[in-house]
Formats: C-alpha cells, structure tokens, sequence
C-alpha cells in the first residue's frame, strides 16, 4: 500500500492491526536510516535500536498467542475429553484456570503455548497442554518466539560453562540461521546477557578483518580440551582444520593459551562476540589473533623490534664500528646485528644466566666479530675499558675512558626460554622457587629470600616491584610471616601461589592471583632495576658523541626509571623555556627577577648567573617506538614492547638551567625522592638533589 499519505491512513478504522504495524514499522525504518547515515557508531546504533524494536514487537506476539490460545483451550479440551462425537461437557473453570496457568507461563518463559505444524495448523504446546495432544517439534525460533529461548535454556543447563549467548546460537542453529534478534523471548533472566552478546557481535561486526581468519584465546581452563573449544564456539561457523590449537605447558601439561582459524570473516565475528564467556569455571577472552595461523614454540624466543633496534643503533651507518647488546638471552638481536655489522666491526654482548652464556660461547667460536661477556650489562662500561680488553684495540678507539661504542642495545625483563623454563617464574605452573637469572650458587634465589626478609620489606617488595595495593601487599607478607612461624612456608611455586592466593583474595582481574607478586619477587632476587638504572649510566659512558642507547622496556615501572634517568641527564632543546629565558637573559632582555642586594655584589652575582654554562656529557630523547601491527600478528609477545631512543649529545643540561633560574627568580627548591644509586662515568650530576641518585 502507499505510504504518502501515513498518518491519514494510520487513523481510518477500516485498516487492520497488520497493516497500522507495517505503517509504523515503515516510519521507524526511515528514521534510523537517518541515523544510519551519520557514521559507523550511529549505525551501530541504530542497528541496536531496530534489534530492541523487534524484541518488543516479538514480546507484544507472544502475549497476544497466549490470550489466543486461553480462548481455544476450551473447545480443545472438550473434544479431547468428550464423546467420539465431539459432545462431551468440560468444566469453565478447569479451563480457565488451565488458560490462566499458560499466560504465566508464556509471561515468565517468553515462550508461546501453541505451535505450528508443518501443514501451517496451531495446536497445543506439548510442555503445556492436556496429555492427549500430540507432540509437535519445537522449530528453531525464526525471530517470532516460539520455542528457541526455552531450547537454549535447555541446552544453557545441558553445557554448563557455554554461556546464554553460545546456547542461544545453538537454539536459532547459528550465524547462518540467526533471527534479527536475538534470542526474541527469552525469559528476564537471560536478557541482559543476551543484550551483551548483541552488543558485542555488533562491535565485532565493525572489526576490521584479514585473512586468515583467526582468533586468540586467553584464559582457558587449565584443562581444556579441543573438543571443549569446539562446543565453546558451537554455531559460530566452519573452523579450518585441524580446529583448536592449544599451547600446553611441557612439564605439566596444563593449557596456556590457543587459537582457532575460521573460513569466513563471519564466523570470526560470531567467534568475537563470544569473549568473555564462561567454559567451565572461567571466562575466555576472545580477541584478534596476534599471530599468523602459528604458535611460537615453548622455550624459543623472537627478537622483538629488531629491525627498528638495528636502524636506530646505525650499524648501517657504522658496518665496521663497535656495539653491545646488553642482554643476550638467546642471541635473537645478536644474530641479527651480526647480519648487518661489516668485516671489522665488533659486537660484545652481556649476559648472567648460564645457559644464555652457553649459547653465546658457541657462537663466539663461530664468528670472531662477537664476544661474549658473563657479567651483568650494568659492568659493561667497567669490562670494556679494562686493559686486558683494551690492549690491542686502540685502533678501533677502545681507551680506558670510554667514548668508543657506536650504539648499546638493553632488552629488559625476562625472555620466552627462562618464562617458559622450569625455575619457577610462572605461578601456573609447579616447581622450585627459584627465579634467579643466575644460577651460580652464591646468589640468593625466591625461597631464600623469602625466608630471611622481615614483614615491612615483603610488604614494600610486593608493593613496589609487583604494583600492589598497599594493604594487600602487607596481607601477602603476613600470610608468609605466619607460614615461616609455623615452619610451613611452602617451597614450590605451586603452594606459595595458593597461600598467595588465599591471603590475597577475589582478584578483578582475568589473571592468576599470585602473577604479580610472583613479578615482584622475580625482580628484587635479580636486582632487576637496580641493573637498568646502572646499565643506562654505563652505556653513556661507553658511547661516543651521537651514539645511541636503545631500551626496549615492556612495563610501566621500567618505563619510569628510562624516563627518570633521560629527564635527569637531559641536554636543553632549543625551544625549551627555560634555555629560551636564559638566551634572553643574557642579551639583557630579561627585567624581572636578578639577584638580591646592590651594587658590584649584585653585578657580580647577575654575571655569575648569566656567565655561559659549560657544556657537559648529557643525552637527548628521540620518539619512542612501538611493534607494528605485522610484527604483533608474527609474534604476539612484542606486543608490549616500547623502543626507547637515548642519543648522547655534548652541551647544556636542563639541570644546570633550572638551577640557575632557580637562583635568579629566588625560587625555592623542589623536594625530590630518588634511590641512591652511583652516578655513571661521564655523567656527574650537577646539582645536589641529582648528586645521591
């Protein structure tokens, strides 16, 4: 019918109840496409509002069946109970009450009391009606009711841990089959978390997706199976094969992590929308595979960034110069500054854990350009200026003051082979408690601290290195005070993780609870930051005027102690306030501010203030890095990685300029807080503040 003339027709009385919802269904059409037209959110926007109309009108439909079939039930009934004939007398008020009992029932479940058969006839529901009705099948629900919201109820209860919105796709046969909205019916229970799901296939359906198709799953139980990931994501669409790939843990054999590859990017999305469902008793966090189809294997590592490391040390620039790689591990950016380094240039490369030193050893008998040093990377400066290392170089430029390096390389933090390895760093998993990078029997490891640190230095260990809360910090470190009394305090992983665990509480988190005290212990029987703080004022006693420190940091405590120590040592830019007041200064157009007092004490003062700072050993910060999106699908753990970029420079210092404009404006001075550490060859601090840091 036409449409030009809505709101005269919508008020004749000679139109149906059909035909009045086609007309307001038109305009309400026409008004979000509107909406649609704004952008991508006002379409998802206006995609939700249609799926919540259709929700409303799909309710409206079942209320109306239920008053329907409470009108037939008593002719239905006496043809049942009756005569052959049809002449038997049925009581009014058994079926009323009979009819009164499926309206609640209809209004609770939000499901319809009749259904259709094949030839298109209503008839009783076989849940509900008089026992002699025939059974019907219950149809997949096609976005008018029906029976789909009690069947996912039934299949929600049958696999447990699925959650509402997996059981729903069951019940409307999946993404090829689903209604326009989702699971219409379904009882007040359910909806909120069918409304979720909704909302986040709607977001899923704005995700930008490129072959292969493929997901990334967090938080699986440790138990998990594939055919468990396969019902997890029952209705979604066709997986490739071989289906689920589980990485599991090589000793226990406990999942850690896995993937699921999809034919169609429609399937990826329905597979989306899963996250954070329930299988078992966890919720799995689904999101864009960071990999290619592959899982790297348990105990190897991939450098990260290390195109973007070997551009910005510039041994492109420098093929035959000389570099060190801080933290060798297993070699990974090793080899790949060897691959470009020329015929005489030479790489020297840091490391305390013995295994990593083995693997070094090996391939310093196969290329002579590389050396392997067993000692921590904050002695670098101390190793290469030494005479036996000296001796025989000078042509290179090696000298007992340094200033010879061309560019450094720090990767912080632990690599894949000691997380993945069997010394206790993971909490997940049983064994030692260990933790040490070192191994050599001198050195303290986890259980031996442990059992000598008091309360007070627990609680701050686990505060500051693992970012806990305060008072969970001080609960973790009563818990192991009260274990070490009772001479119970547990020596594997597994039972600290659990009395960690207990004292710590529900954690907010999809994490295990103990991850990072587990963290914080890590880096205090290492002396994790103590090495970075002292590795950064190593390097730039080690390089040359233009060389570069490059730190890949992958934490935001590491992140601090990189900014700290730049911010300190910082060369004034040109453009910085204070290096601009202090130029103008000096050309006598600054009138505010100068020295207190008159006469020759005060020219005196006003010439000292302005007299030309000496310019002194600092380093400039260049922009950060972060992987690129290819790098994060090749190798997922370069995810968090930041490039820091410290380029050591000669000239003015931002300290030495606030110190002086602190005297000129008679400012008072800032209060600092810093952690005593040795200034670094090369880099005196030059006020009294910088000098205990």
């Amino acid at each position: 019918m036409e449409v030009d003339d809505e709101k005269t027709k919508a008020k004749r009385k000679d139109l149906t109840l059909e035909e009045k919802r086609a007309l307001a269904a038109a305009k309400n059409e026409r008004r979000l496409a509107k909406i649609a037209a704004q952008g991508p959110e006002a379409e998802a926007a206006a995609q939700l509002r249609r799926e919540r109309i259709a929700q409303r009108e799909a309710a409206k439909r079942e209320r109306n069946k239920a008053k329907k079939l409470g009108q037939q039930w008593g002719t239905d009934a006496g043809a049942a109970q009756g005569s052959p004939a049809g002449g038997g007398q049925v009581k009014r008020k058994g079926a009323r009450e009979e009819a009164t009992q499926a309206k609640k029932k209809a209004k609770s479940d939000g499901e319809p009391p009749t259904q259709k058969n094949e030839d298109g006839a209503e008839g009783a529901n076989p849940n509900s009606g008089p026992a002699s009705q025939p059974p019907l099948p219950i149809e997949r629900d096609n976005g008018e009711g029906g029976g789909g919201a009690k069947k996912a109820k039934k299949i929600k209860k049958k696999n447990k841990g699925e959650g509402a919105a997996a059981a729903c796709s069951k019940a409307t046969g999946g993404a090829e089959n689903a209604p326009d909205t989702p699971c219409a019916g379904a009882n007040p229970s359910d909806q909120a978390i069918i409304a979720s799901r909704a909302s986040q296939l709607a977001a899923a359906q704005r995700t930008r997706l490129t072959p292969p198709f493929e997901v990334f799953l967090k938080y699986l139980p440790p138990n998990a199976t594939e055919d468990q990931v396969c019902s997890f994501f029952d209705g979604c669409g066709e997986m490739e094969a071989p289906g689920p790939k589980l990485m599991r843990d090589s000793v226990s054999g406990r999942v850690i992590r896995g993937f699921v590859t999809f034919k169609t990017p429609q399937a990826c999305r329905e597979a989306l929308a899963r996250s954070l469902e329930k299988l078992g008793k966890r919720r799995v966090e689904v999101t864009v595979a960071t990999t290619t189809g592959t899982m790297q294997a348990e105990g190897t590592h991939t450098p990260a960034m290390f195109a973007e490391c070997i551009k910005e040390l510039g041994v492109a620039r420098f093929p035959n110069g000389v570099f060190v790689d801080g933290t060798f591990g297993r070699g990974g950016h090793t080899r790949k500054v060897l691959e470009a380094l020329g015929p005489t240039g030479e790489l020297h490369a840091f490391d305390m854990d013995e295994e990593a030193v083995e693997v070094g050893r090996q391939l310093e008998k196969e290329d002579p350009r590389f050396h392997m040093h067993h000692a921590p990377f904050s002695s670098m400066c101390q190793v290469l200026t030494s005479d036996n290392v000296v001796a025989g170089r000078e042509a290179k430029g090696f000298k007992a003051g340094g200033g010879f390096v061309h560019g450094v390389l720090i990767d912080i933090g632990i690599s894949s082979p000691q997380l993945d390895g069997g010394r206790g760093f993971r909490p997940e998993f049983d064994g030692p408690l260990d933790m040490r990078f070192d191994q050599r029997p001198e050195v303290e490891d986890a259980l031996g601290f442990l059992k000598r640190v008091g309360r007070h230095e627990l609680a701050a260990v686990v505060e500051a290195y693992g970012g806990e809360h305060p008072l969970t910090a001080r609960r973790i470190a009563d818990a192991v005070a009260l274990a070490k009394l009772e001479d119970q305090l547990p020596e594997r992983t597994g039972a600290f993780a659990a009395l960690v665990s207990a004292a710590k509480g529900k954690e907010y988190q999809a994490m295990h609870p103990a991850k990072m005290t587990f963290q914080a212990l890590r880096i205090q029987v290492n002396r994790e930051y103590e090495e970075l703080r002292g590795g950064l004022e190593a390097s730039a006693g080690l390089l040359r005027d233009g060389g570069k420190t490059c730190i890949l940091t992958w934490k935001h405590t590491e992140c601090a102690i990189v900014v700290d120590f730049a911010r300190r040592f910082e060369i004034a830019a040109p453009g910085a306030p204070l290096r601009v007041w202090f130029d103008k200064a000096r050309k006598g157009d600054c009138t505010s501010g100068g020295p207190s007092g008159g006469g020759q004490g005060k020219k005196k003062a006003e010439k000292a203030l302005l007299a030309k700072p000496a310019k002194r050993l600092g380093v400039i910060v260049e922009e950060a890095q972060r992987p690129t999106l290819d790098e994060v699908k090749k190798n997922s753990r370069s995810r968090s990685a930041v490039l820091h970029i410290l380029r050591r420079e000669t000239g003015v210092r931002m300290s030495d300029l606030e110190d002086r404009a602190g005297a000129w404006f008679s400012w008072a001075p800032y209060t600092t807080e810093g952690t005593s550490r040795a200034a670094g060859p090369g880099l005196q601090a030059s006020r009294g503040s910088d000098a205990s840091v």
